[in-house]
């Protein structure tokens, strides 16, 4: 049997196997993944150039010491930055997409396993880009930030009769029962402590955060597109259905994992509020039915405004005010209007034919 080029038969038509579509069936998933994460590092990137920035300004107060290469002023044009964004958000929801049409998964057990395959890729390469080195950072410099402030002005040179610990011990009222000589080191270990803590949980938290953010998009976008191209062939217009129904289906299971994952104090992202969450999976629920059912437009046009709306976190809280409480408040009443409308019409169009004479 020829390795390079085979041929199998099923249901009365020959599929000829070949060693690139093999190739295909078994990297693709992986390789598209891989891309699909890495095109997310430019939002990454954006958020962490003025940290680079300043980094770079220390250690120009320091020749003497050795710098890296990425500490510089790596800031991009606005326009280049608004780019990275949007790629870096697009990507995951299109990853999927690509997979059901360049690679056309065979059955759902296929489609399955690709998904699963794209997800993992594309949420490991996020997290070794720049998820991870966001999260170590939040979990471990950001909150020892305010201790080595206090380290730093307990080294200036005191007032009289008061010594430079004194600073650290209005802080921490523990330490004033410590001789005064000693309080730095101990408070030195009890920030050494914490940062070993942060550590710790900086790598699951960075691992969930990249599954939610990158890897649940390209699983459910490539489980819709395969569910999709199962009913027709590809046109322009099946991209709208597959946009509703992959953000309706993975942003709020994203936003459901952040709200259980992220701590209260996590600095780079803030967790979403229960009430705000609940109405966005309400509206992702008719977002998706919409989509599947093929609802007319204006309901599926309204529905999309008040589900983006949601999102955008001008709900309800601390996130609320008033213009934008209003502004979705009103899309949310109009589409409840829209629905009701609908299925008076429906009723009314089912009880004419059932009245109609025989």
């Amino acid at each position: 049997m020829d390795i390079q080029n085979t041929s199998s038969q099923s249901n009365g038509s020959t599929h000829i196997v070949t060693f690139w579509s093999r190739f295909r069936t078994v990297f693709g998933p992986a390789l598209l993944g891989l891309i699909g994460g890495a095109a997310t590092a430019g939002i990454g990137f954006t958020a962490l150039s003025p940290i680079l920035q300043n980094v770079a300004k220390t250690y120009a107060s320091f020749p003497s010491a050795p710098s890296v290469w990425i500490a510089g002023d790596w800031s991009p044009p606005f326009l280049m930055a608004v780019a990275f964004v949007l790629i870096g958000f697009a990507t995951p929801f299109l990853i999927g997409l690509l997979i059901a049409k360049l690679l056309q998964p065979s059955d759902c057990w296929a489609t399955v396993s690709a998904g699963l395959t794209a997800a993992g890729t594309a949420s490991a390469s996020a997290y070794l880009l720049w998820i991870g080195w966001m999260t170590t950072m939040a979990m471990v410099l950001v909150p020892s930030i305010s201790d080595m402030t206090l380290l730093g002005n307990a080294a200036r040179t005191p007032e009289v009769s008061i010594h430079p610990s004194d600073a650290l011990a209005e802080s921490y009222p523990d330490l004033k029962v410590v001789p005064v000589d000693e309080r730095g080191v101990r408070f030195f270990a009890k920030i050494v402590s914490d940062q070993v803590l942060g550590s710790a949980s900086s790598i699951w938290l960075g691992v969930l955060i990249s599954v939610a953010c990158v890897g649940l998009p390209v699983f459910t976008g490539t489980l819709v597109a395969a569910w999709l191209f199962r009913q027709e062939h590809f046109r322009w217009f099946m991209l709208v259905r597959y946009i509703e129904m992959t953000a309706g289906i993975a942003v709020p299971s994203g936003g459901m994992l952040m709200l259980m994952v992220l701590p209260a104090d996590f600095s780079f992202a803030q967790p979403m509020p229960w009430l705000r969450l609940a109405g966005l999976v309400g509206l992702s629920s008719v977002l998706v039915v919409g989509a599947v059912q093929r609802w007319t437009w204006p309901i599926r046009l309204v529905a999309a405004m008040a589900w983006l709306a949601m999102l955008l976190g001008v709900g309800f809280g601390e996130y609320s005010s008033t213009p934008v409480v209003v502004i979705t408040t009103t899309l949310v009443v109009g589409l409840i209007a829209l629905l009701v409308r609908e299925m008076f019409l429906r009723f009314r169009a089912r009880e004419s034919i059932v009245l109609m004479p025989s």
